[in-house]
Formats: C-alpha cells, structure tokens, sequence
C-alpha cells in the first residue's frame, strides 16, 4: 500500500518541445507541395487541387484549420510550390476551403 501511495507522488516525466510538434505555416507549406503538387508536376498534370480538411487529415490534426488556410494563402506557398493560383472555393478559415493550382 506504501508504494501506492508513493507512486501518486512520482513526478511525471515532463514532454519535450519535440513531443508536441505542431504544425507551422512552413511546415503545412511543405507537406503540400510534397503530397499534391510534386506529385501532380511528376505525372505532367497542369492543375492541382485540395482542400484544407485534407490537409489538416494528412497533418494527422496537429495544425488548426485558420493556419492551414493562411499557409496556403499566402502568396509564399505560390513561390515555393511553383504554382499559381487559379481558384479559391469555400469558407476564408474553414475546412471547406479548396484551392486549384496551376502546376508552373
């Protein structure tokens, strides 16, 4: 019963910045490009498109749906993808936001 009651006591083991990863705008940048567009550039398709539900699927929740839709939004992913944006559909921080690139 003593080690019971001691075990209540023993501190928890404290979790490293590196356990809670969360997504940054960088990050859900990257892992569009490597999963939509690299992909739709390899196979020689010119238009790409997702939805913000998808990605945040794919992000396994780490990432909130207004920093998902802001990444995407920024003129920044256009330069570091090599698209362009074509369409821009559903709600301004949603998860029915859906963007059709085309693939430069």
């Amino acid at each position: 019963m003593f080690k019971s009651i001691l075990n209540l006591f023993k501190r928890q083991p404290k979790t490293t910045s590196a356990e809670v990863k969360q997504a940054t705008g960088d990050s859900i940048r990257k892992y569009a490009k490597t999963t939509y567009v690299t992909p739709a550039r390899q196979r020689g398709e010119q238009r790409v498109a997702f939805s913000a539900a998808e990605l945040q699927r794919g992000l396994n929740q780490r990432a909130r749906m207004p920093l998902v839709c802001s990444a995407i939004d920024a003129k920044k992913f256009e330069e570091f993808a090599r698209v362009k944006l074509v369409k821009r559909e559903g709600d301004k921080q949603g998860a029915s936001a859906r963007w059709t690139f085309k693939v430069l």
